[in-house]
């Protein structure tokens, strides 16, 4: 215990010569209340102290003794287990606005990528009176590779000679293409094969907008194809001319060391034609586009060859896989059963008539970071290992909603779909992480609330065990919007589009069961 010792103030009454007469008992008296002023205020003081001080052992209930049990705020907080486990991934739908060309093998296995693609026409166009076609060139550009960039492949292409794309249907990665080409020499639309070597491009153009130069392959086209697009008799709409020329296939039929990352593909249409300026015959020679674009459908079609799931499984106690395009994903499964049980058995109170009773409960915080195990600060091309690297964004999706999600071009929500980028964090040493993170409060509140609801209906119901989602590695589009406010703009950056990665990325994680860091979720938790 503390002793306190409180000591008596005097005042000395000496006439001070400043002071005039009368002023001397006034300052006394002044000082006497400021000396009880101060007294009153340490044992006020110490008051407060002490009451705290016999508080401090019960701080969490403070006040909760006013309170009944209906009206007290619950709020709890536990850790839950996850598990991981890797497994062949769904059906990817092609809505590129890029390309894989060519073929790769890795670690994860080999992977086959050819385009089938429909052009747009200039609608409406008419060639001049008297012009003459004179070739038809096809030009694709790629920006980058994976693989080995001296290594060989080889092109082949074909016209779609079959059936024609549909631009509103959805197509499945492993398309059949023998549903829509005839691969026999007589429909080949080149002369000959084509050898290409990505890091020694035949030539290349100049990017403004990056200050780089951009390499592209150009192919003569067979003159039946060239004068085939001459008649600007099917330049009615698109829908005409996609029935008259329903596209080409390009195919890669050897080489099995790398991708081309294409960007753009389009035929050039070369003409000329005659007219009389100033009494002279004067010749102008032109060119006309048709482009892979929006405007018309294209499919990357993928095909898989020698997965390792066997070998990559058996590394799921440490470390899971997620490779894109269409080949593996993770599966990270929560026990949302054993959640709802444990919280509900916290929102239960008697009610002032004896009934037992369950409040409604929230999860107020739940947060799931995913730790990314390959990330390569000095990316190169050296080492079948580092090929690809870790996918730039991911989604977290209940598993029997990605087919929906993906096919109705739907966007991340909190209850069904969360997306994340990769991101970095210090962990407090200098050394960076990386990883992805996920906020699962909303997704989880709704979940229990409807396992406590179908519980409430009926005792014997059959809950599920698990909640099952699924990291799908995805490309995102975002759309800029603007507002202002008198002499304030302010702009923000939305999502317009998330679609499955279809270029190729490999994202290594650390699994659920790992041992040294096993992949629990802390989840705080309330009820009202």
């Amino acid at each position: 215990k503390t002793k306190y010792k409180v000591t008596k103030y005097k005042v000395q009454r000496r006439r001070s010569p400043l002071l005039r007469d009368g002023e001397e008992h006034r300052l006394y008296r002044a000082s006497s209340f400021v000396t009880s002023c101060f007294v009153f205020s340490y044992f006020v003081l110490l008051y407060f102290v002490l009451a705290f001080a016999s508080c401090k052992n019960d701080s969490n209930t403070t006040g909760g003794s006013l309170l009944s049990d209906q009206d007290r705020i619950i709020v709890g907080c536990d850790t839950f287990s996850t598990s991981s486990s890797i497994i062949e991934a769904f059906d990817i739908y092609t809505t590129p606005d890029s390309f894989l060309l060519g073929e790769c093998d890795s670690r994860f296995g080999t992977i086959h990528a050819d385009i089938l693609a429909q052009f747009a026409c200039p609608v409406g166009f008419v060639f001049p009176e008297n012009a003459v076609v004179d070739s038809a060139y096809l030009f694709f550009y790629y920006s980058s590779w994976f693989g080995d960039g001296y290594s060989p492949l080889t092109l082949s292409i074909y016209r779609m000679d079959k059936n024609t794309l549909d631009y509103n249907s959805d197509y499945s990665h492993d398309i059949d293409v023998e549903d829509y080409v005839t691969l026999s020499d007589d429909n080949m639309v080149i002369d000959r094969i084509r050898v290409i070597v990505p890091a020694e491009p035949t030539d290349s153009v100049y990017l403004s907008s990056t200050g780089s130069y951009e390499p592209f392959v150009k192919m003569r086209l067979k003159d039946d194809i060239a004068k085939e697009l001459f008649n600007s008799d099917n330049f009615t709409n698109i829908e005409t001319f996609t029935q008259a020329f329903k596209g080409l296939y390009i195919q890669s039929d050897f080489g099995s060391a790398n991708l081309l990352h294409i960007e753009d593909i389009n035929i050039a249409l070369y003409y000329h034609f005659t007219y009389e300026k100033n009494g002279r015959d004067t010749t102008v020679n032109d060119t006309k586009g048709f482009y892979a674009n929006s405007e018309v459908r294209q499919v990357n079609r993928y095909i898989y060859l020698n997965i390792p799931m066997e070998s990559l499984r058996a590394d799921s106690d440490s470390v899971c896989y997620i490779v894109a395009p269409a080949n593996i994903y993770t599966r990270i499964s929560l026990p949302i059963r054993n959640m709802a049980q444990h919280i509900t058995d916290q929102m239960k109170y008697v009610s002032a008539a004896g009934d037992t009773m369950v409040k409604r409960p929230y999860v107020n915080m739940a947060n799931l970071d995913i730790e990314v195990l390959n990330h390569y600060d000095g990316y190169s091309r050296k080492t079948r290992d580092d090929w690809a690297q870790p996918a730039e964004y991911m989604l977290l999706i209940k598993e029997d909603a990605v087919d929906r999600f993906f096919s109705h071009n739907e966007l991340p929500s909190d209850t069904c779909a969360i997306l994340s980028p990769l991101v970095t964090v210090d962990d407090g040493t200098g050394v960076s992480t990386y990883g992805y993170s996920y906020d699962l409060a909303v997704l989880l509140t709704n979940a229990i609330r409807k396992i406590q609801e179908e519980k409430e209906k009926d005792e014997t119901a059959d809950l599920q065990d698990d909640l099952n989602m699924v990291l799908v590695p995805v490309s995102v589009k975002t759309s800029t919007s603007s507002s202002s406010y008198y002499s304030y703009t302010t702009s923000s950056a939305n999502i317009s589009s998330v679609k499955q990665e279809q270029t190729v990325s490999a994202t290594v994680i650390r699994a659920s069961q790992n041992e040294d860091d096993p992949l629990d979720i802390e989840v705080v938790f309330s009820g009202f």
